[in-house]
């Protein structure tokens, strides 16, 4: 009833790895203009977010009422932060910086807050999770006092997630040839 076919190697695939490593290289070589685009994309995207709130306010304000209004500040706050991100570069680069390293604290923080729930599985793995939570908000203090740092640090870690799919992309249309 049903014939299988063979896959075959996937070229789609193959080109989209070398595209992603080729991606994670220019990332690596042009680190400011990397900052410069992820600060206009974000820009981009809170503009889209806060006219989208706004234009779903009345709706919420009809069945929420009371706190809608709250949802209202937040959409025109979106739109200001994107507008003050594309029209000042600097400080949308600069902003993301300090996102990055205030990340780094929170996490660390809400997992230390429920590191606990580990103890069933093991001393071991409590006491590896706490120094692991430990050495990510010291690492996100340290970002947040030096934000050149964090976004150097933002920008490899995009080229390393570009470098990772990339290769995994590579593997796949080879894994597909055999399949």
């Amino acid at each position: 009833m049903f014939q299988q076919k063979r896959f075959g190697f996937d070229w789609g695939e193959f080109i989209t790895g070398v595209a992603l490593i080729v991606a994670a290289v220019v990332v690596l070589r042009h680190p400011a203009a990397t900052m410069v685009t992820l600060s206009f994309v974000f820009a981009l995207v809170a503009i889209i977010r806060g006219i989208a709130t706004l234009a779903a306010f009345p709706n919420l304000r009809q069945v929420t009422g009371g706190l809608s209004w709250l949802t209202l500040v937040s959409g025109i706050f979106d739109i200001i932060l994107g507008l003050l991100f594309i029209f000042n570069i600097p400080a949308g680069v600069f902003t993301l910086a300090y996102m990055f390293a205030i990340w780094f604290v929170i996490d660390s923080i809400a997992g230390l807050a429920n590191a606990s729930h580990l103890r069933r599985a093991g001393t071991g793995w409590y006491v590896l999770d706490l120094i692991l939570q430990v050495f990510g908000l010291l690492v996100g203090i340290l970002l947040l006092m030096n934000p050149v740092v964090s976004a150097v640090s933002m920008v490899s870690l995009i080229a390393m997630a570009f470098i990772i799919f990339g290769i995994g992309a590579i593997v796949m249309a080879f894994a597909r040839r055999d399949a």
